[in-house]
């Protein structure tokens, strides 16, 4: 009897490892392809998957996944894919393959000079209040995810820019550096804010010149976390109709403005697609310190945080909810070139594109419930680069709801509507993300002036 109970408990062992080798299984390799330019070390710095690593048969797909999106968020891909293949029982090897962007891009450029589509129509549409020239952006240009831009624009605005990245340029990939110079002329500027409205002044003549440069240091933990610094020298010069026109524009009266700023961000990035994410969550501070130098024109700071979540509800719903604030040190007199609130970039209420709420302080939340209608990519056999006819395409009908406050210490020398009083905006919408990050939103707000319109947009939310 004793012998049969130890064979029994030797076989009850023996099935019990087998089943739990069975239940994991080791990563022989992981193998790109498609990668033409972009270096292996580069893509491998974006995995938490390495050769030799044991994996539960559970969670194999899941982490392909995972480590796909982060691949994604590179931008140096149209697509990636991510499979695996049992090469010999409990072992396997991984494989993700990749279609590259064309990274040398020179495109002329067309743009409108205003905030947005809806502010240059209710400005008259003129073709006068638009930009135009030429960019060159060369990304990946050695393989290793940097970028260098070269910008020149003329119109409405004259500009030429100059700008240079590289995410890594320590052997543990955890160090970046930046560097930009841009040199603007303005023979049409916005003087002043009247009834939440720009106030703007067109001349034959420059009425502003002005220039900066940076250099700025990104340190990467790990995947999610980053952290920025940056040095920045900025000088500009307005002409004296400016100045008269509005004593405040600099400080003191001043037609010229010099300062130096320092700037430290922290940003917590878990996306599953950055242009347009669905999942995830994104988590951004900053602290910018106006004025180092004692002879400097400005001499204060502002906090700047913001939050997004991005939830999905399962069967193709999914919801957004983004917030974001700024504090700017009390007791300070910053001149009305420095003042910017809502109604710059996406830093909005939908229904209010045509404002402009000027403040030191502001609350904004966005909110967007979006169902994905259609997703897909459209081969175009006609086109013979394989890096245009491969289009991806996605739409998105949506429903948003917006709030915001902006506190304002004046509002009587603006005669402000908007500020020191809570703002809303809701409405029905349409998504449309295709190749290359490009994201164009279409909407019908309704807000609690009582207006409505058409909204369209081009770009991120936040």
């Amino acid at each position: 009897m004793n012998y049969f109970r130890l064979y029994l408990v030797l076989f009850a062992c023996f099935f019990i490892q087998e089943a739990a080798q069975a239940q994991y299984v080791i990563v022989d390799s992981v193998i790109f392809k498609g990668n033409e330019k972009t270096r292996d070390n580069i893509l491998r710095r974006e995995l938490d998957l390495n050769s030799g690593d044991t994996l539960q048969v559970a969670e194999i797909d899941s982490r392909l996944e995972f480590n796909r999106r982060k691949l994604t968020n590179t931008n140096l891909f149209i697509w990636v894919k991510g499979d695996y293949h049992q090469n010999k029982p409990q072992h396997i090897i991984i494989t993700y393959e990749f279609l590259e962007q064309w990274y040398l891009l020179g495109y002329p450029v067309f743009q409108l000079a205003d905030r947005n589509l809806n502010d240059w129509w209710s400005r008259g549409h003129s073709m006068e209040r638009t930009i135009y020239g030429a960019h060159l952006i060369h990304n990946n240009f050695m393989g290793r995810n940097e970028k260098l831009s070269l910008k020149a624009e003329t119109g409405f605005t004259q500009r030429l820019e100059l700008g240079y990245s590289n995410p890594y340029i320590d052997p543990k990939k955890t160090l970046g550096l930046g560097a930009s110079l841009t040199y603007i002329t303005n023979k049409n500027l916005t003087f002043r804010t009247v009834n939440d409205t720009l106030n703007t002044l067109s001349s034959n003549k420059i009425l502003r010149e002005r220039w900066s440069g940076a250099l700025s240091l990104r340190k990467r933990l790990k995947f999610y976390d980053f952290h920025f610094a940056e040095i920045r020298y900025s000088h500009s010069v307005v002409a004296d109709t400016i100045r008269q026109l509005n004593p405040n524009y600099y400080y003191k009266g001043s037609n010229e403005q010099n300062f130096l700023q320092l700037t430290y961000a922290y940003s917590y990035d878990f996306r599953d697609y950055a242009p347009y994410p669905l999942r995830g969550k994104k988590i951004d501070f900053a602290y910018n310190f106006y004025g180092i130098l004692a002879q400097d024109a400005l001499n204060y700071w502002d906090l700047r945080a913001s939050v997004a979540y991005f939830f999905d509800l399962g069967s193709n719903f999914f919801i957004t909810s983004q917030w974001k604030a700024k504090v700017t040190q009390e007791n300070k007199n910053i001149p009305y070139a420095n003042i910017l609130a809502l109604g710059y970039g996406n830093d909005n209420v939908r229904g209010y594109e045509l404002n402009v709420i000027d403040g030191t302080n502001y609350l904004l939340s966005k909110n967007t419930f979006k169902y994905q209608l259609f997703n897909k990519i459209i081969p175009l056999r006609i086109i013979p680069y394989k890096q245009f006819n491969q289009v991806p395409l996605s739409i998105y009908p949506t429903v948003f709801f917006d709030f915001a406050y902006v506190y304002q210490e004046n509002p009587e020398l603006t005669s402000s509507r908007f500020s020191n009083r809570w703002i809303y905006g809701m409405g029905l919408g349409f998504d449309i993300v295709t190749y290359y990050n490009f994201v164009c939103k279409l909407g019908v707000p309704v807000v609690n002036s009582g207006k409505s319109g058409l909204v369209v947009s081009i770009g991120r939310e936040f």
